[in-house]
């Protein structure tokens, strides 16, 4: 059965909801609305959650090339639900499946679940947890581990949707990325194979800049790292123009998928009952880089058995004067 489940550290308080592992709404002490856009009807969530608000995405975050992978030298083919590609796991990925609570305090709660070998086509038992937690220092800490049985790809993200106003367009909003390096994509939004400088062009976050002054669609990754790493490294800026409010976000992966939120087309209404219109909302992705099966050159996200996955992003919230 659905739970949704508040956890606050008197600062910073998150709605979880167990379908898909979602946050969704993020709210800190002197705000009145949500710091991430969630769906008002709370029934969206346990009908799979199209678009990923807040939700956990897996067992691969972002697109694989063709629904193919190669593991060992054998051939597995993913669903396409984003034609010609897979995309966030597949139509029956992590963000539709209902998690279990683990364990559950004031400030935090880990979720559980259990990814069947051979589910969405992907091979090996994957037992998986995500853990939220909130501090008093304004953090929103997010932790998922898995272990397989099996040699299998695991790319676990957080799909949630910034707006740190609460305005109905983000277009306005400062984003700065701690990156030199992204991968432009083809018609299908996927790494064409390069990896190019954001010198010089419309792709450059490494100072701050408007939302609304990047190219016509920014749905790309930016090249934090070669690899995964157990420390974090700083991954991007993302400042409110109304309230002053900063998100700060940290990350182990070595990538961060950058959206706009140009496609999302209003189907659906936020917790103020507004619709959810193209750029209502930015969603900022740690991840391993995406197609990484089918690129040996990007950082892999390949887990045998006897390994430990572990993701780590931090987000800090800040306000000159309020926290």
């Amino acid at each position: 059965m659905d739970q949704t489940i508040i956890i606050d550290s008197g600062t910073l308080s998150a709605e979880i909801v167990t379908a898909g592992a979602a946050i969704r709404a993020l709210r800190l002490a002197g705000f009145d609305h949500s710091l991430v856009v969630g769906v008002g009807d709370l029934a969206h969530y346990e009908t799979g959650n199209r678009d990923y608000f807040g939700a956990t995405v897996g067992r691969f975050a972002n697109r694989i090339g063709g629904g193919q992978l190669t593991i060992d030298g054998a051939l597995h083919q993913l669903a396409c639900n984003d034609p010609p590609n897979h995309l966030h796991g597949g139509p029956d990925g992590f963000s539709t499946r209902l998690w279990s609570v683990e364990a559950r305090h004031r400030d935090r709660v880990t979720l559980s679940y259990v990814s069947e070998d051979g589910e969405a086509g992907y091979p090996g038992r994957l037992s998986c947890r995500a853990t939220f937690f909130v501090s008093p220092e304004g953090e929103l800490s997010i932790t998922y581990e898995a272990e397989t049985d099996r040699a299998t790809v695991v790319n676990l993200s957080s799909h949630l949707y910034f707006n740190l106003d609460g305005s109905e367009d983000v277009g306005d909003h400062l984003l700065q990325v701690f990156a030199d390096d992204y991968l432009p994509i083809d018609e299908g939004t996927l790494p064409d194979g390069r990896i190019l400088t954001v010198e010089g062009g419309g792709f450059d976050f490494r100072a701050p800049r408007k939302l609304r002054d990047a190219p016509a669609l920014l749905d790309h990754n930016y090249c934090l790292a070669g690899d995964r790493s157990a420390t974090l490294r700083p991954a991007a800026i993302l400042t409110g123009p109304e309230t002053g409010l900063s998100m700060t976000l940290q990350t182990s992966e070595p990538g961060l998928q950058v959206y706009d939120g140009s496609k999302l087309d209003g189907s659906f209404a936020d917790l103020a009952g507004r619709p959810i219109r193209a750029r209502a909302a930015a969603a900022l992705e740690p991840q391993v880089w995406p197609d990484a099966p089918n690129r040996p050159d990007f950082p892999q996200a390949l887990l045998r058995p006897g390994e430990h996955y572990r993701h780590f992003s931090r987000y800090r919230f800040t306000n000159p004067g309020r926290i």
